[in-house]
């Protein structure tokens, strides 16, 4: 019996050894193939660069000696946000920081844009970050088509439009080392009550750029796709205001990162090279179960992680599945009272 267990314990350790080595040489394979990234001197273009997420991008890249183009509709925000990025500069003798109001939703308003940055910088846009985005929830049967249009138009064809111009430029102009950064979200990987307009425009947009990523290989084109959870923004407490009760339970007490948390995560994923992006364990444990062919990260960890969360999805299928249905229970019976207070 002794025998036996020592050769379990040595079995044990050997394999447990074995997925770190592995771990570890797939780490360094994935930083040895990574071609790095520099924004030093290029023109980064920030499409909804005016507050939260955005705005923390357009202020690192400032510290990373960026030339900076920040775009959103509103111009009053735009300027206040402009001269707290421009605080943030590497070299401010050499930066050029500039911004331009515009409706991305609008195709021309939008391809304006682009030409106006190319203008004002004197230069092309070498790396594009398309973060621009809104959520409103709601449960699906009680919220209009214009307001479930309104999210779809800016999350996803809002993002279309800037990112179709830029690309078509960076083709034609043959720029060396272009990027395209697409933010989608942890609910680009999976469905939640209350979030069906958002979830559908941020599925579309992991969809865009998988498609992207292989498509732009022909041109040297680099693509990557954010994907965060909760941040703490102005656009998160508007949110809130809509946000269904059953929808508040199910997400439970959520921790949360702050624009500046997110933007640094992002750019450390940047920096290794990962195609799908995740700054915290909830979107890390979606992105590895529900991959399909997205690149690895870490094939080791991720393989382990897809393991952990196809075992974990089912409780929390189950637990959600669970709380819907409680809740239609409770509306019932709330109707049902509502009903015999009018036959009185």
């Amino acid at each position: 019996m002794t025998e036996n267990w020592q050769v379990a314990i040595i079995t044990v350790f050997t394999v447990l050894g074995g997925i770190t080595i592995a771990a570890v040489v797939s780490e360094v394979y994935m930083w040895l193939t990574s071609s790095g990234f520099s924004v030093r001197d290029k023109h980064c273009y920030v499409a909804g660069g005016s507050q939260g997420l955005g705005k923390a991008i357009a202020q690192d890249l400032a510290r990373r000696g960026a030339h900076v183009t920040i775009v959103a509709r509103r111009e009053s925000v735009l300027k206040e946000a402009l001269e707290e990025i421009k605080a943030c500069a590497q070299l401010p003798e050499e930066q050029k920081f500039y911004y331009v109001a515009a409706d991305l939703t609008n195709y021309e308003e939008a391809v304006k844009a682009v030409s106006q940055a190319v203008e004002k910088q004197g230069q092309s846009i070498e790396i594009l970050f398309s973060v621009a985005g809104m959520a409103c929830p709601g449960l699906f049967v009680e919220q209009d088509v214009p307001t479930l249009t309104k999210i779809m138009n800016l999350n996803y064809f809002g993002t279309l439009h800037t990112v179709h111009e830029v690309t078509k430029r960076m083709v034609a102009e043959n720029i060396k080392g272009a990027r395209i950064v697409l933010v989608s979200s942890t609910l680009g990987f999976f469905g939640l009550i209350g979030y069906s307009g958002y979830c559908a425009s941020k599925f579309a947009i992991r969809g865009l750029a998988e498609a992207l990523r292989i498509e732009l290989r022909m041109y040297s084109i680099g693509v990557h796709c954010y994907f965060p959870g909760t941040i703490f923004t102005p656009g998160y407490e508007s949110e809130n205001l809509t946000k269904p009760q059953i929808t508040k339970d199910i997400e439970g007490a959520d921790e949360g990162m702050t624009p500046e948390q997110c933007s640094k995560g992002m750019f450390k994923g940047l920096v290794r090279g990962e195609f799908a992006i995740t700054t915290d364990p909830i979107s890390m444990l979606f992105r590895c179960g529900t991959r399909g062919a997205i690149p690895n990260n870490n094939f080791v960890l991720d393989t382990i992680i897809s393991g952990i969360a196809w075992i974990a999805f089912i409780p929390w299928r189950m637990f959600v599945d669970y709380t819907v249905t409680k809740h239609a229970a409770t509306v019932s019976k709330s109707k049902n009272k509502m009903k015999n207070r009018k036959s009185e």
